[in-house]
């Protein structure tokens, strides 16, 4: 009896196991396939990422990238660079390089507009040459920069626009002035990079573009060439300057006598 009670147990125990084993293979769920992505250098600036051309890349000591998130929205009369009916951003002061008892007084600032066919950003770092302050005049040399290296890696980096990039090609220019064509959502774009006059060993101002198309167009030549009569530069610097924005306060050197100076394709 005891002998066919323990037969009955083995086989009870084993068709249990044997429908256990049967359930646990028909629920068992299938792990998604997981792919981690590590964050790509895109999201630090270009100048923070290779210390031996730190200094080629931001010679102005401070901190240069355009960071609309954090810059604050001002009218047009205020900001250096503006547009008709554009949306302006003024941005980081920045420590320049120059005499060591004067610090130079940069500034970065911000335009955004758009008309039918194209939407535009436009930056510009500048400093206006012959500021005077309760301190005398601005350093003698202080300017902006150049890097003759500016290359896809700074161009994909110069704002929200180009940020969103993809397909950056066709890299064409000499010296400071230079130009990259990329895409953005499936329309066509052309980044600008552009210089002012020159002051010392470097420029008055350099500035940024970019222009997308919002149809399946390419950005075309007239279109460049209407963003550059469109935007407006400011050299005169009003903050703290005893020196007045009319042309006769300026000593007479190369520089445009209106304060709001007309960018030209170069």
């Amino acid at each position: 009896m005891k002998s066919l009670i323990a037969r009955g147990a083995v086989v009870i125990g084993t068709a249990l196991a044997t429908a256990g084993g049967a359930m646990a293979a028909e629920t068992q769920i299938p792990l998604p396939d997981v792919t981690v992505t590590a964050p790509g250098p895109a999201s630090t600036p270009p100048y923070m990422r290779d210390p031996s051309k730190a200094f080629g890349r931001n010679q102005e000591g401070g901190r240069n990238r355009v960071e609309e998130d954090k810059f604050a929205r001002v009218p047009c009369t205020v900001t250096r660079i503006s547009a008709v009916a554009g949306t302006c951003l003024q941005g980081y002061r920045l420590g320049g390089l120059g005499d060591p008892y004067r610090a130079c007084d940069l500034q970065l600032d911000v335009t955004m507009f758009e008309t039918a066919q194209i939407s535009v950003e436009a930056d510009v770092q500048i400093f206006d040459p012959y500021k005077v302050t309760a301190t005398g005049s601005s350093a003698a040399q202080c300017s902006i920069r150049g890097y003759r290296d500016f290359d896809a890696d700074d161009f994909q980096d110069i704002n929200q626009v180009t940020r969103r990039g993809t397909n950056f090609r066709n890299l064409v220019g000499a010296g400071d002035d230079k130009s990259i064509e990329f895409d953005v959502d499936g329309h066509h774009c052309k980044a600008v990079r552009h210089t002012g006059p020159r002051w010392q060993k470097g420029y008055i101002y350099i500035g940024h573009i970019s222009i997308c198309r919002k149809d399946a167009a390419q950005v075309q030549a007239e279109d460049i060439a209407y963003v550059f009569n469109t935007l407006r530069i400011r050299t005169y610097d009003p903050d703290g300057n005893l020196r007045g924005a009319d042309a006769n306060s300026a000593p007479v050197v190369p520089l445009p006598s209106n304060p709001n100076v007309e960018v030209r394709p170069r």
